[in-house]
């Protein structure tokens, strides 16, 4: 019976566990990589959750307008919906209808269902949590969320990335 073919020299062991090594760091990143290509970024307006506890451990938690949108038809509890997204002439973007179904073209947020009230669809768009610096945070906290704007980078698939918030064309970080 013959040996297996494990590299028997401490470089190639090296080699083979560098390469083991980026192999796991790989796959944790190729899957946001498609989202990149062909994204579009739009800039959503914030809104205030709770006015009295806006800061949580040095992040914002933040609304937006197309959290609360219109139900369309066969919109579930739990299910993911879109909200296709129109720009305004002030270039933010804005929503007013969860679909059920993926739009077949356009710019559009895919949300999950949080839950369903007097004809509104509450979504999640994994948008909700900005981190802060240390020194950024206790100026934002006075400040709270009016008047913030949401840089977000929108993939085809729906899927979105919060990039950045500026206040009066300043970038917050």
């Amino acid at each position: 019976m013959s040996r297996p073919a494990w590299p028997r020299t401490p470089r190639a062991r090296l080699g083979w566990a560098v390469g083991a090594q980026l192999a796991l760091a790989g796959g944790l990143v190729l899957p946001l990589v498609p989202d990149s290509f062909g994204a579009t970024t739009v800039t959503l307006k914030t809104e205030p959750v709770d006015p009295r506890d806006l800061l949580r451990g040095r992040y914002l938690i933040l609304g937006y307008g197309v959290s609360r949108a219109r139900a369309g038809s066969g919109v579930e509890e739990g299910r993911p919906a879109y909200v296709p997204l129109t720009r305004g002439a002030d270039g933010v973007w804005t929503g007013s209808e969860a679909q059920a179904t993926r739009p077949a073209s356009g710019v559009f947020l895919r949300g999950q269902v949080q839950w369903l009230s007097g004809g509104r669809a509450f979504l999640n768009y994994g948008l909700e949590r900005f981190y802060l610096s240390e020194g950024a945070a206790p100026q934002q906290e006075r400040l709270g969320t009016a008047g913030l704007l949401a840089s977000v980078q929108v993939a085809r698939s729906g899927r979105a990335r919060l990039l950045g918030l500026s206040r009066d064309g300043v970038e917050i970080r």
